[in-house]
């Protein structure tokens, strides 16, 4: 019979090594990057709820000067921070919603609950990380600057997100021209 002299070496030790740690580099990669995609989509979440946490804060305010339920530009309103929600605190009325004179980070009603889907100020549902409050500040007797600030803390830091606009009294401007015209 013939056998055959064929050169029959295995992997040694060093070629074994190597490929592991080539192995090890391309699951360690794998493990990063889904890490990295991972806080990337949770960062992005916070971050439509935050904007559409301050969009809210200006659209309530917007809303009770549209319809009359307050009066924005009497002054009453000037130089305080409030906390708004879409339906206990729908009045800037100190006895319905809250003037607050100090700072967020000292407002422990200005933090934000989570019931049916909802982002509150009372404590109806879990608590979140968000802190709302809405400033009002005059520009001019026809004109109020608003500014919606959320806060939040994120893996040991603090974040903050201002969202402002200027409200202008239109019915007084509106009213103004059509009687000049007239």
């Amino acid at each position: 019979m013939f056998k055959s002299k064929r050169n029959q070496k295995g992997l040694t030790l060093v070629e074994t090594t190597v490929a592991l740690g080539i192995i090890m580099m391309g699951v360690l990669a794998s493990l990063v990057l889904m890490m990295a995609t991972f806080n990337f989509a949770q960062r992005n979440e916070q971050e439509i709820v935050i904007v559409n946490l301050a969009r809210e804060g200006i659209e309530i305010v917007r809303a009770m000067r549209n319809t009359g339920s307050i009066d924005l530009f009497d002054g009453t309103y000037d130089g305080q921070n409030f906390i708004v929600d879409s339906d206990a605190n729908f009045n800037l009325d100190t006895s319905v919603g809250e003037s607050i004179d100090y700072d967020i980070d000292d407002c422990s009603s200005c933090s934000l609950y989570i019931s049916d889907g909802r982002y509150l100020h009372e404590d109806t549902g879990d608590i979140t990380i968000f802190k709302r409050i809405v400033r009002i500040r005059n520009v001019s007797g026809n004109e109020k600057k608003i500014t919606s600030e959320i806060r939040w803390q994120h893996k040991g830091q603090n974040h903050d997100f201002l969202l402002e606009t200027n409200f202008t009294n239109w019915v007084d401007e509106l009213q103004t021209k059509l009687f000049n015209q007239e």
